[in-house]
């Protein structure tokens, strides 16, 4: 559900986790990757934000996955089910930094 009452429906792409993986490793000649960085972490995950871009229509598109935190953790990317990506659009934003 939107906390947004104002905003329009944001379209959406439903992707296999082995398509999903082979965009994030670069694999994919359909998707580039525009942003993957750590978003949050927590004691045995590290969760990532990432941002494709489709090459035929120019779209882009976000969800976010998790990794293991060490090596001791086995986690791949959308390994607990399949990823559902939510179109996004590239927007300017000013930060104030201090120093």
């Amino acid at each position: 559900m939107s906390l947004c009452k104002v905003c329009p429906a944001r379209a959406t792409i439903n992707l296999t986790a082995d398509r999903a993986r082979s965009i994030i490793r670069g694999a994919d000649p359909a998707y580039r990757v525009i942003r993957d960085e750590i978003e949050d972490h927590s004691r045995w995950s590290v969760i990532h934000l990432v941002v494709i871009q489709s090459v035929a229509d120019g779209r882009f598109w976000q969800d976010a996955y998790s990794v293991g935190a060490t090596e001791s953790q086995d986690e791949s990317p959308w390994e607990n089910g399949e990823p559902t990506f939510t179109e996004v659009f590239p927007t300017e934003q000013t930060v104030i930094v201090y120093k």
